[in-house]
């Protein structure tokens, strides 16, 4: 066994637990605390209006490449 068969599970519990925590808490109470909103005030965007800013689609991409990237690696692994 390597230790990744240990860290990567155990590091997506806790990263889900910590974000899932707050995120909840924030959508219940106070939706100016949810991390959508503030990922709205950094990349400079009115989601009431259409526009959206360069830093918003340099960060879609990223997270479309990411979400490529990482499905490949998971999903169509090579056999040797």
């Amino acid at each position: 066994m390597t230790w990744g068969r240990l860290y990567w599970p155990f590091f997506i519990v806790v990263t889900s637990a910590l974000f899932l925590g707050p995120e909840l808490i924030a959508i219940f109470t106070n939706a100016a605390n949810t991390l959508s909103e503030y990922s709205w005030a950094e990349l400079n965007v009115n989601p009431r209006i259409p526009m959206h800013t360069v830093a918003w689609y340099t960060s879609l991409i990223a997270w479309l490449l990411f979400v490529v990237v990482i499905t490949a690696h998971i999903w169509w692994r090579k056999f040797s």
